[in-house]
């Protein structure tokens, strides 16, 4: 059928909400990703609902909170995974593609005997729903190939040129190794060579497609080509977001997530951070090749494209590295919605300063295609907004994190008690944890947007945490699976 409706999912993993120019950054420089916002719109406060990436990408796909899917770390399985956009859209009889990967695993009472995935820990997979799959996560035997009809040598045709840097004989000297390029060449780079799987892609396709793109970068390996590798100087990363006090905390939780503080040296710390704004540019410069592709081919008016990431990354604030827990350095993702639909001509450039969830991606694709929105899908659709109506803005987000792999290692803990729930608004950020030993947490964001100041265990705050609590509760209960009695709803 000509002329159907195309949808663009990009996911860049670990990417920081606040590395856009579009969201104010000064320094890096993200010239397509701001083009792409300019076309659209920019959700400023827009959060996934956990971390690490396979939970993240879970919620993403179903439409639903960790509550629900339980899929609460890397490689645990996902149950009843065709309630996914992906099957969706393959439904309605749209092509499918998924590049990259999709940290799915699968539920192993749905494997046959003598299946590996069985009885063991593995998500390189692809939901159901995709017909077309491309993995390629930090590498592919394809981009090998590639690589050798391109004359590299045999020895960096293999896993090690993703993640090894071109340092002098002599060492890197003053410098950390990542302030050294890449032995591949940018226009050779793993990102790029995954950019021109999708391109080709989308212009054998046509119309009437619906890809999902995931790169690994800014994700570790911190790693850039030239010239991205030094594209950033040091001496103008921004100061990082911590306090010496975080070190000191009585909170049991804190307390052991502060056991190992990161990046405690200025030049580490200033170094690491200019790397991940050269990898951020890197990504920014595939985006601009799918922008060109879907114009030179006619495609861009009447594509839909997302573009966010599964998490956040510390970079040394609160003296943290990598992602977890719950500061909003590591919750909130950029979220750019662009809508080629004439209705949303009134609101393109805008910066909504407004809440978003990874909820609502698959629920505004859906609305986008003019299909019926899937019992089980708990987020809400965006598209109402970005064709001008507030009357349908989030006053609230929820997210959750299962920490199971970093405490209950700890005498007379459960695993299964080891999560906390969050519920942040404008104005307070509320963290209840069910290890019992640990109490909440409760920060003023008007007067302490950098969650420093715990005000959860003061006489004067104690109504407002209570309230928070029975809001966070009730909240819990309407969102926990209830599939079943969904269905039974339906014959009653």
């Amino acid at each position: 059928m000509p002329n159907r409706k195309n949808v663009l999912l990009i996911i860049a993993d670990q990417f920081r909400w606040d590395c856009l120019g579009a969201a104010g950054n000064p320094i890096i420089k993200t010239p397509h990703l701001d083009a792409l916002a300019a076309e659209g719109v920019l959700f400023k406060k827009a959060f996934c609902q956990t971390a690490p990436c396979g939970p993240s990408r879970m919620s993403i796909f179903t439409g639903r909170y960790l509550c629900s899917t339980r899929t609460v770390n890397n490689m645990t399985p996902l149950v009843d995974a065709e309630d996914n956009l992906a099957w969706f859209v393959k439904r309605a009889g749209y092509a499918t593609g998924m590049f990259g990967y999709n940290d799915y695993a699968i539920d192993p009472r749905i494997l046959p005997d003598g299946d590996p995935r069985k009885t063991s820990l593995r998500y390189d997979n692809a939901l159901p729903g995709f017909d077309h799959v491309y993995q390629h996560e930090y590498h592919s035997p394809a981009y090998f190939e590639y690589l050798r009809a391109k004359g590299y040598p045999e020895d960096l045709c293999g896993p090690a040129i993703c993640s090894t840097y071109n340092v002098p004989p002599g060492g890197p000297g003053e410098h950390l190794p990542l302030r050294y390029p890449a032995h591949y060449r940018a226009e050779d780079s793993e990102s790029q060579f995954l950019t021109t799987q999708v391109c080709d892609w989308m212009r054998a396709k046509g119309s009437g497609w619906f890809a999902n793109v995931n790169f690994i970068k800014p994700h570790p390996p911190r790693i850039c080509p030239a010239p991205y590798h030094d594209m950033y100087d040091p001496a103008g990363m921004p100061a990082p977001n911590r306090r010496k006090a975080e070190l000191n905390t009585a909170h049991p939780y804190l307390r052991a997530v502060h056991t190992c503080p990161s990046l405690m040296d200025e030049r580490d710390l200033r170094q690491t951070r200019a790397c991940y704004y050269g990898m951020i540019s890197e990504i920014d410069a595939c985006v601009g090749r799918f922008i060109a592709t879907l114009k030179e081919t006619g495609q861009w008016g009447n594509t839909l494209i997302i573009f966010t990431s599964d998490h956040g990354e510390y970079l040394g604030d609160h003296f943290l590295l990598d992602k977890a827990h719950f500061y909003d350095e590591t919750m909130r993702v950029p979220f750019i919605l662009r809508d080629p639909s004439r209705k949303a001509d009134g609101e393109r450039g805008a910066v909504f300063d407004r809440f978003a969830e990874s909820v609502d991606a698959a629920p505004t694709i859906q609305e986008f295609r003019g299909e019926a929105m899937p019992d089980r899908f708990q987020g809400e659709s965006l598209l109402g907004q970005v064709r001008g109506n507030t009357g349908a803005c989030k006053t609230e987000v929820h997210f959750e994190y299962d920490f199971r792999q970093r405490y209950a290692h700890v005498a007379n803990v459960c695993p299964d008690e080891c999560i906390l729930w969050v519920l942040r608004d404008d104005h307070w950020k509320y963290v209840q944890f069910g290890v019992e030993e640990m109490p909440p947490l409760l920060f003023n964001l008007l007067e302490d947007p950098g969650e420093h100041e715990n005000l959860a265990d003061r006489p004067s705050h104690a109504s407002i945490a209570a309230e928070y609590a029975r809001k966070m509760l009730r909240w819990r209960m309407k969102h926990e699976d209830q599939r079943m009695e969904h269905w039974a709803a339906r014959y009653r």
